[in-house]
């Protein structure tokens, strides 16, 4: 059944989406994950993971998803940089076990200045979080910071189309499409080695049916 939000729900569910906090935050993150998981698992794909492979998730959100993610990839290192506190708490309590085992590790950070050196990683993802920069071009060199040499770069969004019909993204969003995310990673000195995109089936926050529309664009110097 169709359900109507008030102008504050909406803004509320615009928030807890771009950082959870509280209780409300928790029951968020679980809706993210089950929301999310097929994008991520796209996103994934695209990483084209190699044994060794150190691994950034900008924006991991419970990160329940990483469980998965070691158990199916042999020798990789899986970090996790979050500006929530709530989810990296969280996800820090999903996945203790690959934390002791000394194969994942997750870090708070201001959304600026990540505490890594230049070049640390292989593989960089991040899922629905793109429209949550506050300084998207400043994020992007940070993110092209930490790329190692030919490494690669996914990022998954839902296409402008699809979120200008939600009504809670109007509220805190930047939207973009295919050209707007070329145009930023090419400020940065990136190109586009592959993208895919789907059309799926969702529920929306509103409880109903709606087709959304999301890319995945592989990135590498």
């Amino acid at each position: 059944m169709k359900k109507s939000f008030s102008e504050e729900e909406l803004k509320a569910i615009a928030s807890q989406l771009s950082h959870p906090k509280g209780e409300m935050g928790i029951d968020v993150a679980a809706t993210m994950h089950e929301s999310n998981i097929s994008m991520t698992e796209k996103a994934i794909e695209l990483l084209h993971l190699e044994n060794g492979d150190k691994v950034l998730e900008l924006g991991h959100g419970s990160a329940m998803h990483v469980s998965q993610l070691l158990e199916e990839q042999e020798s990789l290192h899986y970090t996790g940089l979050e500006v929530s506190e709530l989810m990296y708490l969280e996800a820090k309590k999903h996945n203790i076990q690959w934390i002791d085992a000394g194969i994942a590790d997750f870090h708070l950070y201001d959304g600026e200045q990540a505490p890594f050196e230049s070049g640390s990683f292989d593989k960089i993802f991040t899922v629905n979080t793109i429209y949550f920069w506050k300084d998207p071009l400043r994020t992007a060199e940070e993110l092209e910071r930490l790329l190692a040499d030919e490494g690669s770069l996914v990022i998954a969004f839902a296409q402008k189309r699809f979120m200008e019909k939600l009504p809670f993204a109007q509220h805190g969003f930047t939207l973009y499409d295919d050209a707007d995310v070329m145009e930023l990673m090419t400020e940065v000195g990136l190109v586009t080695l592959e993208q895919s995109d789907v059309t799926e089936t969702v529920k929306s926050k509103a409880m109903e049916e709606v087709q959304r529309e999301f890319t995945v664009m592989r990135f590498s110097r």
